[in-house]
C-alpha cells in the first residue's frame, strides 16, 4: 500500500562479512536466523509494496528466496568492511526498473541487526511520515547521558568541551533531550537520497524508540541480550 501516492520499497542489507560478528546476519537466535526477524517484520507491514535483501552472502539469498522476497546478489567491490551503506543504496537504486523510478518510490532501509524492529514499528513510522509534510524520517533513541557534558582531548591532551563549557556544568534537566539513531529505521524518497548523495538526516521526523526495541546486534553480548528479549 502506496504512501503519499508513492510505493514503499523495503531494502534489508545482509553482509555476509563482521570484523565484530562473524556471520551474524544469519546466525541463529532462538532458533531462527537472525536476518529473518527483520524479514517477518517487513512482510507484516501491510504498507510496504516490494522488499529487497541485498546481500553477498548465499545463506543470506537463501533465506530471502525461502521468505518469497527479491535477494540481490552484491558486487564484492561493495560487500567490504570499508562499504558505505551510501554504495549499498545507490546499487539497489540501480537495479530498479526506470517505470518505477520515475514515481519517486519511498526507500524504508531495515537492517537485521535490528530484531526487535517489529512490524508495528515499521507501520507506526510510516503512518507518521504519510500525516507530515516532511519527506524523510529517522528511528531514534533518547539519549540517557546528556552529550552536552561530553569532552574530547585536544592535541595537548587536555580536555576541551564538546559544545559550550557552561552547558557541561548545568544541571541534566536543563539541558534540552538528545537523541541518537538507533539504526532500526531509515526512511526517505529515492529523490531525497538522490540530492544529498547519502542518507538523509537533518530535518528528518523523528520515530522514537525504547532502549528494548533499539538493541543493536554488534557483539556476541548484544545477541545473548536480544534473544532474550526475544524469547
Amino acid at each position: 500500500m502506496a504512501i503519499n501516492s508513492r510505493p514503499v520499497l523495503a531494502l534489508i542489507p545482509a553482509r555476509c562479512g563482521s570484523k565484530g560478528l562473524p556471520g551474524k546476519n544469519t546466525r541463529l537466535v532462538n532458533g531462527k536466523p537472525l536476518i529473518q526477524y527483520t524479514l517477518e517484520a517487513a512482510i507484516g507491514a501491510k504498507r510496504i509494496d516490494q522488499i529487497f535483501v541485498s546481500s553477498d552472502d548465499p545463506l543470506g539469498l537463501r533465506i530471502a528466496c525461502y521468505c518469497g522476497v527479491v535477494g540481490l546478489e552484491r558486487p564484492p567491490e561493495i560487500a567490504t568492511d570499508t562499504a558505505s551503506a551510501d554504495v549499498v543504496v545507490e546499487h539497489f537504486l540501480g537495479t530498479l526498473p526506470s517505470e518505477l523510478l520515475v514515481q519517486d518510490p519511498y526507500v524504508i532501509y531495515l537492517q537485521p541487526t535490528s530484531p526487535l524492529r517489529s512490524s508495528r514499528h515499521i507501520e507506526e513510522a510510516l503512518s507518521a511520515l504519510e500525516g507530515s509534510s516532511i519527506h524523510t524520517l529517522l528511528s531514534v533513541e533518547k539519549l540517557e547521558k546528556s552529550p552536552f557534558k561530553s569532552f574530547v582531548t585536544a592535541p595537548d591532551g587536555s580536555l576541551q568541551s564538546l559544545f559550550d563549557e557552561r552547558k557541561s556544568n548545568f544541571r541534566r534537566q536543563d539541558l534540552p533531550a538528545a537523541f541518537h539513531p538507533n539504526g532500526a529505521i531509515y526512511l526517505f524518497r529515492v529523490s531525497d537520497f538522490k540530492t544529498r548523495g547519502s542518507f538523509p538526516s537533518n530535518g528528518s521526523l523523528p520515530y522514537f524508540m525504547n532502549g528494548a526495541d533499539s538493541i543493536d546486534i554488534d557483539t556476541e553480548h548484544d545477541l545473548a541480550l536480544a534473544a532474550s528479549f526475544l524469547k
